[in-house]
């Protein structure tokens, strides 16, 4: 399909004639689609639409354009690591992968990454991940002191030059849960400020030994990295960090590295609620308003989306002003480009009371989104389609998994229908994922047009599940 073709097709989420539609295919239609082919696999599912990932991209493309070759956009693989989805990052304009892990490293790759494309982040590298990188030529971000005694030992050892980053703690507090928050006092990430002249006087010592490198030095010092966390909805909070960043670089540009210049401002950005209109508010089941409009700076709850969170574009104008000149800036957001991409659907299975308690139970779970539960964060809920009955009641919609914390949006005002969809899981929720309960990880598909869509992950089944484990500890045959 040409581009054009593609522009002037519906994108994103739509209903229509009270049918959710995703780029235009209708969710009851790919519901009963992937029932007929996959059975009680079938659901849930999540449910991702290429054109919004492609919209997401554009956003930091045009806010960083003030840069031109200078800015950089890079995707942060733990959000979601999906190898089909992060091919569509890439395709639509996404220069770079942030990375966690040296798995992650090797999905970059296959995903068409060149290795110095590859950002290599993380408070607890392992041995063979570092040797990984630095023979690559991948760029890894020096977490700690320990960090670079490693890095340092293992370049010597390889007679290889690693490029790195410094990952500062500049000990910068925002309005964010407590576990999306990366550079408090108390983080595990990130060199404290006073920590950065015993790091330099570290990688300065790193002089190669052989004749594999030309340079005495076998650390290519680039420049700086901090990330303060996620769920940040205030732009100015960026600011102070752009200072920092600004004020070390300065200080490695003079310590022997006078080439550094790359500054890196991860990701964090709030999102956007962008449930679509139906019409009748009754259609839409949500959680209590005070989970989305609470100010944060009066609570530690974490929120999924927010009503008019930062753009990209604001986030870059309010750092412009104090990036050096010359410098290179990158972003690696995560979730705010692909949450908004992607829902979960999921059917009903039952409705109960307990005292004066009213559950709706689904076939989703903590299994598949998580986040609920881990750090209070509120996913709303809407309609596949909207049912007839008008009256509505306080629910709690939680998933079958046997933990009383396995919950998907609590006292949301709606008709019990037949199935759901928990919106913004294109982040965090495949990738934080499990097989608790022995539930399977779920099919995955991703809708390119009205027409069409592309299973990007079968279903598990039974088998697949306990292949790994040895054969002689099963008495009995798997079923069929």
């Amino acid at each position: 399909m040409s581009e054009a073709q593609q522009n002037s097709e519906s994108s994103g989420w739509e209903y229509k004639g009270g049918t959710l539609h995703c780029n235009g295919l209708s969710l009851e239609e790919l519901r009963l689609r992937l029932r007929q082919k996959y059975g009680h696999l079938g659901s849930p599912v999540f449910v991702y639409s290429a054109g919004i990932l492609r919209e997401n991209v554009m956003k930091y493309r045009d806010a960083l354009q003030p840069l031109e070759s200078r800015g950089m956009l890079s995707y942060s693989l733990k959000a979601n690591s999906n190898p089909y989805l992060i091919t569509e990052l890439r395709d639509a304009g996404v220069a770079a992968a942030t990375t966690v892990s040296g798995n992650e490293i090797l999905m970059a790759l296959k995903c068409g990454f060149l290795p110095e494309e590859i950002i290599f982040n993380g408070n607890g590298k392992q041995s063979w991940e570092v040797e990984m990188a630095v023979n690559r030529g991948v760029l890894l971000n020096i977490d700690s002191v320990f960090d670079a005694h490693r890095l340092v030992s293992i370049s010597r050892r390889l007679g290889s030059r690693a490029k790195v980053l410094l990952r500062l703690n500049p000990v910068i507090s925002v309005q964010t849960h407590p576990y999306l928050a990366t550079a408090l006092a108390n983080s595990k990430f990130g060199i404290e400020m006073e920590q950065v002249e015993e790091v330099l006087k570290i990688l300065s010592s790193a002089k190669a030994h052989g004749n594999n490198v030309s340079a005495s030095n076998l650390i290519e010092l680039r420049g700086v990295h901090i990330h303060i966390g996620s769920a940040i909805s205030e732009v100015e909070a960026y600011v102070e960090v752009a200072k920092a960043a600004a004020k070390t670089l300065r200080h490695i540009q003079n310590n022997g590295w006078p080439e550094a210049s790359t500054i890196n401002l991860g990701g964090g950005l709030c999102i956007a609620e962008e449930i679509p209109v139906i019409g009748k508010d009754i259609c839409n089941g949500r959680g209590p308003e005070s989970d989305i409009n609470e100010n944060p700076k009066e609570s530690s709850d974490s929120s999924t989306a927010t009503i008019n969170p930062p753009t990209p574009k604001e986030l870059v104008a309010a750092v412009l002003p104090y990036l050096p000149e010359e410098a290179v800036l990158i972003l690696e957001p995560g979730r705010s480009l692909v949450a908004t991409s992607g829902v979960i659907m999921t059917d009903i299975i039952g409705v109960k009371r307990n005292g004066d308690k009213e559950f709706i139970v689904v076939d989703a779970a903590m299994t598949e989104v998580i986040r609920p539960a881990l750090y209070g964060a509120v996913h709303q809920v809407a309609y596949v389609t909207c049912p007839h009955e008008q009256e509505t009641a306080e629910f709690d919609i939680v998933g079958p998994v046997c933990e009383s914390g396995d919950f998907i949006l609590q006292g949301c005002q709606l008709h019990p229908g037949s199935s759901f969809v928990i919106w913004t899981a294109g982040a965090y929720c495949s990738s934080m994922s499990s097989n608790y309960n022995l539930r399977p990880h779920v099919v995955e598909v991703m809708v390119t047009s009205s027409k069409d869509f592309k299973v990007i992950r079968s279903p598990q089944t039974f088998d697949d599940l306990v292949k790994k484990y040895k054969a002689q500890y099963f008495s009995v045959p798997s079923p069929s």
